[in-house]
């Protein structure tokens, strides 16, 4: 009897099935919404089998009454999804709207997790250089004194800005090895390295010919860029002696920048993790050797140390890469390479010049408040180059990670991984900044002997903490906002915020002042870069957002039968 009745109620529902009338049981609240978009085909062969015995066609409508009345939610979401797939497998035609599926919370912690196992290894290969030059500071500022730390200041400018003008290689890199490496595709391992491969040979070609030319430039014209600089002429012996022997290897630091992007496209930090700290070891022992003692032979001396761990930190990358089976090849780029490379290189030249152009704005108004401020304001600015780059994993992971799915249209992926970006540099912004306040303001003895100097390092504790903030927040949405191509926007915020910092530097008259011009400087990109995404503004924004149909989420479509 009870058998009878389910049979009863089967034959009713297929009829219902059979001429589009599911919508009716589903409006009364009968069905579950998600049991509307069940095809024709499906449920018919659910309920009836194909060439099936009596027992067995009853089982199956019993199994299939049970589903469509008694189902769970989750149930039904997971049976929607398996009819969307079927009914494109049986060529049946229709319309109905498909609900992406939200992220779950465990979904987001595991996500984060991988994060972090991504940027803490990587956070380690990008404080080692910042890390060095501090130790450089320390080692100057503690063997030859005020003077010496004062010419590391317009010194490392020329090195150090240099080479950041020609970051925009690496960053276009990461973008073209990134789409390269995760391009959907059916091949192997092997092919995605070649694809990386492919992409990144026209970036590393291109660094190791300008690194020949900036390495010539530097060896012979260090004493003309001082003076074109106006650097007080007492500092110039010892600038000049750490120009040259830093800029004789400029071409290995900008291949190694290259080559470092590569490990990083791969979420392979921890290979180039361990090469980066042996040649941080090696540096030590040189400054040992070269400042302190037998050879005392101060700025050119930390330099040297310098230069000899990027060489071999550089031949060590060759190597692992090689290995790996992910070394580029040096070639000539031909017309498509260089059309690609410059889809990314000209804008970001343009933005790179702008904020270089910032910080010799901040260093030529340091350069009018004195020796003492000028020494203050290089060791001030040394801990802010170091614990900003607390950034710049999540700025890589922006890079490497969004690109695929922007390109995609993975909606909720995207906001998801942009709201972890977010989340995880807010909480290191405080972090960060907190132990910038506290080393300015505690351990100035560290970097210099001279009262003068550690009491303008104390001065500008509050602000170098506020400029830290808001740096580490900028650099990771920095990252996003690459990722989506919005150079456009990124160019007008960075002119506009240049001109404004041009501006509020005339005013200045203590180092803090100049580092508080800073931090309004990068905390209004921030702002204006979440706020334009957050409203659906920019390819990051309408990734993140969705396409948008009179105030909702305009829904995806999917075919099946009627």
């Amino acid at each position: 009897m009870r058998r009878l009745a389910l049979t009863s109620l089967a034959v009713v529902i297929t009829v219902y099935y059979e001429y589009g009338h599911v919508a009716a049981f589903s409006s009364i609240g009968q069905l579950p919404p998600s049991r509307s978009r069940l095809t024709t085909r499906q449920l018919h062969i659910h309920i009836h089998g194909t060439r099936q015995s009596s027992p067995e066609r009853i089982r199956n409508r019993q199994r299939c009454l049970h589903s469509v009345l008694f189902s769970s939610k989750d149930d039904a979401n997971n049976n929607a999804a398996n009819d969307g797939a079927q009914s494109s497998s049986d060529g049946d035609r229709g319309d109905s709207a498909a609900k992406p599926a939200s992220p779950s919370p465990t979904n987001n912690s595991s996500s984060k997790r991988e994060m972090l196992k991504f940027a803490i290894p990587a956070l380690g290969i990008y404080l080692t250089n910042p890390l060095l030059s501090n130790i450089d500071n320390a080692f100057v500022g503690r063997t030859v004194g005020a003077m010496g730390l004062a010419a590391l200041s317009p010194a490392t400018l020329c090195i150090d800005q240099v080479l950041y003008l020609f970051s925009f290689l690496s960053r276009a890199t990461t973008a073209l090895a990134a789409r390269g490496y995760n391009a959907a595709s059916n091949g192997s391992e092997e092919e995605a390295k070649d694809r990386m491969k492919d992409a990144a040979s026209p970036a590393l070609s291109i660094s190791v010919f300008c690194g020949v030319v900036v390495s010539i430039l530097y060896t012979f014209s260090g004493p003309a860029i001082l003076k074109a600089l106006k650097v007080d002429p007492l500092l110039h012996t010892s600038a000049t002696s750490y120009i040259k022997w830093r800029g004789i290897m400029s071409w290995a630091a900008m291949s190694q920048s290259i080559l470092l992007t590569i490990f990083m496209v791969t979420k392979d930090a921890i290979t180039p993790l361990k090469i980066i700290a042996s040649a941080a070891i090696l540096n030590v022992i040189g400054d040992a050797l070269f400042c302190v003692w037998p050879l005392q032979t101060g700025c050119g001396g930390a330099a040297a140390a310098t230069s000899l761990a990027t060489l071999i930190s550089s031949g060590w990358m060759v190597t692992a890469l090689k290995r790996k089976g992910m070394l580029p090849r040096l070639k000539i780029p031909n017309w498509k390479e260089c059309r690609a490379l410059m889809e990314f290189t000209g804008p970001l030249l343009a933005i790179t010049l702008t904020r270089m152009a910032g910080f010799m704005n901040m260093q030529r108004r340091a350069m009018t408040l004195g020796m003492e401020s000028l020494a203050g304001y290089q060791l001030c600015m040394n801990l802010l180059v170091f614990f900003i780059l607390f950034g710049e994993p999540l700025s890589q992971l922006g890079q490497t990670k969004l690109p695929s799915l922007i390109d995609s249209n993975k909606t909720e992926e995207a906001m998801a991984t942009f709201k972890s970006i977010l989340t995880l540099s807010t909480f290191a912004a405080v972090g960060v900044g907190f132990a910038a306040y506290l080393t300015a303001s505690l351990g100035p003895g560290i970097f210099s002997s001279s009262v003068a100097v550690q009491a303008v390092a104390r001065a500008a504790a509050p602000t170098l903490f506020f400029a830290v903030s808001q740096t580490v927040v900028g650099i990771a949405v920095d990252g996003a906002m690459m990722a989506s191509k919005d150079f456009g926007f990124m160019l007008a915020t960075g002119l506009a915020s240049f001109v404004l910092q041009a501006k509020l530097l005339t005013y200045c008259t203590t180092v803090g002042d100049i580092f508080a011009t800073f931090a309004i400087r990068l905390g209004s990109y921030a702002l204006l870069s979440v706020g334009r995404a957050a409203l659906g503004y920019g390819k990051l924004g309408r990734a993140i957002r969705g396409e948008r149909v009179g105030g909702k989420r305009k829904p995806s479509i999917a075919k099946n039968a009627v």
